[in-house]
């Protein structure tokens, strides 16, 4: 059984029209809710036997700007599927994707357009950390303000205002941060820019 990857995807025209935005919307409403990316490369001609194409469609919505699908694949993003799908309704896209099981942070949004994050602290739970009486007591109420769900950041000066009453001195960089936050079981990852 693979580990999920959640993947969303934007879709837009490069001169900011809507029409063929339009299209590619009431196209891709056949292959929602579950429904296998395979199928749609296939109707178009693609091979799926020569590119990776394990996932499925969850939603997709209409906006003013873009065209957003959020799917799920089997242990990694899939850049060589949506650039086909982009190809073949001549749109250009950027995603978000995450799979925490293996490590997998990609935001190829640059300019943060339609996916400004860039640091996740994933879901934890503070009983499942295990961790000693001594840095509970210190710290129980920080960690379980921010147990319970997945946070996400848009630049690091968000990330360290969280970690702020953790009293860790100076920190520069993630990598210091995540020093400190060894101790409790935790850790931030930076989303890539593939």
């Amino acid at each position: 059984m693979p580990n999920w990857c959640s993947n969303s995807i934007a879709f837009y025209q490069e001169d900011g029209g809507i029409a063929l935005l339009q299209a590619f919307y009431a196209d891709v409403q056949k292959y929602e809710n579950g429904e296998w990316v395979a199928n749609m490369l296939k109707v178009h001609g693609v091979n799926t036997d020569e590119i990776y194409s394990h996932g499925h469609f969850q939603n997709c919505v209409l906006n003013s700007d873009h065209v957003r699908i959020d799917m799920e694949s089997a242990w990694r993003p899939l850049p060589e599927v949506w650039d086909k799908i982009a190809e073949k309704y001549n749109l250009s896209c950027v995603y978000a994707s995450e799979e925490c099981g293996s490590a997998v942070y990609v935001n190829t949004d640059t300019e943060g357009r339609f996916f400004a994050d860039r640091y996740i602290l994933n879901y934890f739970d503070v009983e499942s950390l295990k961790l000693p009486q001594d840095i509970l007591a210190k710290y129980g109420v920080l960690l379980r303000e921010l147990s319970g769900e997945t946070t996400y950041y848009e630049d690091f000066d968000e990330v360290l205002k969280t970690f702020v009453d953790f009293e860790f001195g100076d920190v520069e960089n993630l990598e210091g941060l995540n020093q400190h936050l060894e101790k409790f079981n935790i850790k931030v990852h930076k989303f890539k820019t593939e």
